[in-house]
């Protein structure tokens, strides 16, 4: 399964294994990013889970994301 290794949005890039560096949320160390499910269209967007255990939910369409080389986004 292919994962999000970087995420974009709003000039803050959040990198899974580095400190949270954005001056819009501190959260601690990025532990994983994860595409939220859509489910017939109505929810969709990412989530950033930190060290922390805080979340940040990104809901825009000024998102970037960079996926890692392993295996086949499912």
């Amino acid at each position: 399964m292919k994962s999000i290794k970087s995420i974009t949005v709003h000039s803050d890039t959040y990198i899974v294994g580095e400190p949270c560096h954005s001056l819009h949320f501190k959260g601690g160390t990025v532990i994983r990013i994860e595409e939220k499910n859509k489910f017939f269209g109505r929810i969709s967007g990412f989530v950033v889970h930190f060290d922390t255990k805080a979340e940040l939910h990104i809901h825009s369409n000024d998102v970037t994301v960079h996926w890692d080389d392993k295996g086949e986004r499912v």
